[in-house]
């Protein structure tokens, strides 16, 4: 792995560089180091292929197309870390459920009122501090021909404080946000289209067609359990309110990176959130936090991340092995 210099200045900040705020070490990882795990995430996997074939659908492609984007997407991701084959196999049997999933959205009558006009949709704001707020927005279009912003999300559960969380949260509203200071044309609502991952398991003796069949028929039985479309208001006051914290957020990590002057590689300049180490399936970085002290020595087990924004490669400087 090549050597990594970093700036001690904060050039650009994201919606997701901003949530690795509730742990600042696994900001130091993720967004000074650059590091990911070579391993792949099949949460994040899953939710992009889905995310590829449903955006597929709502610009108006054939099934045909859809399927080709998602395979495409499904490639790009896969290619990238390295899958044991336990995991090869559950990516197999998820990639069918998918493909159940987004085609048979297709069915359900919101849907057929979506339209997206432009997909994956970038943005730079400068912001007072000197910094950038980067983001993509999922889509923009219209639902029943009123123009909206639409977010698509993958989830385990949903309750209704997870939708509500997406109302008031920095993702969608930070987004409203840039589009009003860019001075682009409002857009004053929003869709959130979450599809419900499949909480049934394989029972014993059953197949991969056979369960596949069954999900497929649970689709067209209880559709409310798989597709919810969360539409709601992008108020001026949420939208101004999520504005507000992303300044504020920019302008005090920006002080925590010049705080940390010639020290910004030693991970003890950035804190430790022991309380979200086993969030979820568990912190991929939990290796290099537990072992601190010899931390360089299971670099192994991680790879450079790839960045979204070019903005953000000004922040790391390279030099060759």
């Amino acid at each position: 792995m090549s050597n990594i210099r970093p700036s001690t200045k904060l050039k650009v900040v994201s919606v997701s560089k901003l949530k690795s705020l509730t742990c600042l070490r696994k900001y130091f990882w993720r967004h000074i180091l650059n590091l990911e795990s070579k391993k792949i995430n099949i949460n994040f996997w899953y939710g992009g292929v889905l995310g590829a074939g449903f955006e597929s659908l709502l610009l108006g492609k054939s099934d045909k197309q859809i399927l080709a984007d998602m395979r495409r997407e499904d490639k790009k991701r896969a290619s990238k870390h390295t899958i044991d084959g336990q995991t090869m196999d559950e990516m197999r049997l998820q990639r069918q459920l998918i493909e159940a999933i987004v085609l048979g959205a297709k069915r359900r009558s919101d849907v057929k009122r979506m339209k997206l006009t432009e997909s994956q949709i970038k943005f730079q704001l400068p912001l007072k501090c000197g910094v950038l707020f980067c983001g993509t927005e999922d889509g923009e279009g219209t639902y029943r021909g009123k123009p909206y912003l639409f977010e698509i999300k993958t989830a385990s559960r949903v309750s209704p404080s997870y939708l509500d969380a997406l109302k008031f949260g920095k993702q969608i509203n930070g987004y409203a946000h840039a589009r009003r200071k860019l001075k682009k044309s409002p857009i004053g609502d929003c869709c959130a289209c979450v599809f419900h991952k499949p909480q049934k398991r394989i029972k014993r003796n059953q197949t991969i067609d056979d369960f596949v069949d069954e999900i497929k028929r649970d689709i067209v039985e209880r559709p409310e359990m798989y597709y919810i479309w969360h539409k709601f208001k992008l108020g001026r006051t949420t939208v101004s309110e999520v504005g507000k914290d992303i300044e504020r957020e920019a302008y005090i990590l920006k002080l925590l990176y010049k705080d940390c002057g010639g020290k910004l590689l030693e991970p003890s300049m950035w804190p430790k959130q022991d309380k979200k180490c086993h969030d979820y399936s568990g912190c991929e970085y939990l290796p290099l936090c537990k072992n601190t002290a010899k931390w360089k020595m299971y670099l192994r087990l991680y790879k450079q991340r790839e960045m979204l924004y070019d903005e953000e490669r000004e922040e790391i400087a390279r030099e060759d092995a």
